[in-house]
């Protein structure tokens, strides 16, 4: 890959990031009650916190970050 002055750019590779470590907290029927839930846990604290919504054979599982990921 080049730029527009014909210099190679690198590329940022995704394996250079740490693992991302979650713990499950429950498990939805769909992606808008998991994201329903997210928001009524977050409205009401001041604290910041990351989710991670991954889909499953059983359903949506909503997951607290507990380190990893981008920033």
């Amino acid at each position: 890959m080049t730029n527009s002055k014909g210099n190679i750019m690198s590329i940022r590779s995704a394996y250079k990031r740490p693992p991302l470590v979650s713990q499950p907290i429950r498990t939805f029927r769909s992606l808008d009650l998991a994201s329903n839930f997210i928001e009524r846990i977050t409205v009401h604290s001041n604290i910041s916190f990351r989710f991670n919504i991954q889909q499953t054979a059983s359903g949506w599982v909503v997951s607290r970050v507990i380190s990893g990921g981008a920033q």
